[in-house]
C-alpha cells in the first residue's frame, strides 16, 4: 500500500541531494549561467535526466 509513497519520497531525496551537490559543485567552480538562472537550470537538468531514468513497462 504505501511502496509508491516510498519510491517518491526516496527519489524526492535523492534529486535532493544531487541538486545540493551540484550547486555547491557549481558555485565553487564560480560558473553562472546567463540572467541567473544557475539554480534552474541546475533542476532542469537532474529533472530531465531523471525523467530518462523511468522505466516504462
Amino acid at each position: 500500500m504505501f511502496r509508491p509513497l516510498w519510491l517518491a519520497f526516496r527519489g524526492a531525496v535523492l534529486a535532493t541531494a544531487v541538486f545540493w551537490v551540484a550547486k555547491i559543485i557549481v558555485e565553487k567552480l564560480h560558473w553562472q549561467a546567463p540572467l541567473d538562472l544557475t539554480e534552474q537550470l541546475i533542476f532542469f537538468v537532474i529533472f530531465f535526466l531523471g525523467m530518462l531514468m523511468i522505466e516504462k513497462k
